[in-house]
C-alpha cells in the first residue's frame, strides 16, 4: 500500500513539473517584414519567446507548424533550439516563409509550436498575418504568324495594374529574334492586352515538334516594385520560315490599330486635295501661256 502511494505520488509530482516547464515560456509575433506580407512571395518574422518564470529555461524549441498558406523552403532553417532564456527575459529569433501566391487578402493564420525543454510536449501559438496581392497575372497567346513577324498577345488577366510594361524574347534554346528583341507596352490595366511583334527565328533546323518559346515580361506593380514574369507558348520552328528578313518588329494595342487606320485616311484625303490643287494651277497656268502667245501674235 505504501508502495503504491508513493508511485501516485511520484506520477503526480511528475505532471505538475511538467506544467510547469511546459508554461514557462511563451511566444509572440514581434514583427514581419514586409508588413503587410505579399501572396506568393517571402516574408521574415520575428518571435518573441519570453520566460515567465523566476528559473532559467533551457534548450526551448520554437518550430513553424505546417499551415497554409504559409510554408518554409526546402533548406530553410525548420526549428530554432534557444540555448538558454534567463528568468523573467526574452530572446528573438527569426524564419524566412513563402506565402503561397493563391493566398486569400485579409488577415492569414499562422501556427507556431514550441517547447521548454528535450522532453516538454509541444505547444501550439496560432497569430494573424496580414497578407495582400501585389502581384498580377498575365495570359500569353500566339496570336498570328505572317510574313512580317510573330504576333504574341499580352493580357493582364489580375486584378492588379501593371505598369510600365516590358514585353521580350530572352535568351533560349531553340529561338532567337533578329534586330529587336524587347518592346515597351506602357501601362496595362487589369483585362487591358497588347500585342507585341518580334522577328523570331529558329536556331535549330529540321525541327517540326512544336517548341515552347519563352516570353518575358516586366512591370512595375502599383507599389513601384519592378518585377519579372516568364510565360510560354508553343511555336513550331518550321512556321517561322516565311518571316520576311525586312521585318523590324511593332507593337500595338487595340486603340493603335484604330489611329493607324486614321492616319491612313488622312493620308488619302491630303493625296486627294494635293491633285485637285495641282490641276487647278495647271489650268491658271495652261490660260495665262495662251494669253501671252496670243499677245505675241
Amino acid at each position: 500500500m505504501k508502495n503504491k502511494f508513493i508511485v501516485i505520488a511520484f506520477i503526480f509530482f511528475s505532471i505538475m513539473l511538467s506544467t510547469i516547464l511546459v508554461n514557462a515560456i511563451d511566444i509572440s509575433v514581434e514583427n514581419y517584414y514586409p508588413t503587410p506580407a505579399e501572396a506568393g512571395d517571402y516574408f521574415t518574422v520575428w518571435l518573441k519567446a519570453l520566460n515567465r518564470e523566476d528559473f532559467k529555461v533551457e534548450k526551448p524549441v520554437i518550430r513553424l507548424k505546417a499551415s497554409y498558406p504559409f510554408s518554409l523552403d526546402p533548406g530553410e532553417q525548420q526549428e530554432v533550439v534557444v540555448d538558454e532564456i534567463e528568468a523573467k527575459s526574452s530572446v528573438t529569433r527569426s524564419f524566412k516563409i513563402r506565402v503561397d501566391k493563391q493566398a486569400k487578402e485579409g488577415n492569414n493564420t499562422i501556427s507556431f509550436e514550441y517547447k521548454d525543454c528535450e522532453g516538454c510536449v509541444w505547444q501550439e501559438k496560432t497569430m494573424a498575418i496580414t497578407v495582400v496581392e501585389f502581384q498580377t497575372m498575365f495570359d500569353v497567346v500566339l496570336q498570328e504568324i505572317n510574313s512580317e513577324g510573330v504576333f504574341i498577345a499580352v493580357a493582364n488577366i489580375g486584378k492588379n495594374p501593371a505598369n510600365a510594361v516590358t514585353v521580350s524574347i530572352p535568351e533560349q534554346d531553340y529561338f532567337t529574334t533578329d534586330l529587336i528583341s524587347a518592346s515597351i507596352v506602357g501601362n496595362l490595366d487589369s483585362g487591358d492586352y497588347t500585342i507585341a511583334g518580334f522577328k523570331i527565328l529558329s536556331k535549330q533546323r529540321n525541327i517540326r515538334e512544336k517548341q515552347d518559346l519563352f516570353v518575358q515580361i516586366d512591370y512595375t506593380d502599383p507599389f513601384g516594385t519592378r518585377r519579372t514574369v516568364v510565360e510560354k507558348v508553343l511555336l513550331n520552328p518550321s512556321s517561322l520560315s516565311g518571316v520576311s528578313s525586312n521585318f523590324t518588329g511593332t507593337q500595338f494595342t487595340g486603340t493603335q490599330g484604330r489611329n493607324t487606320q486614321s492616319s491612313s485616311f488622312l493620308t488619302n484625303i491630303w493625296f486627294w486635295v494635293s491633285l485637285v490643287l495641282l490641276g487647278i494651277i495647271a489650268f491658271l497656268l495652261r490660260r495665262d501661256i495662251k494669253r501671252r502667245i496670243y499677245m505675241l501674235k
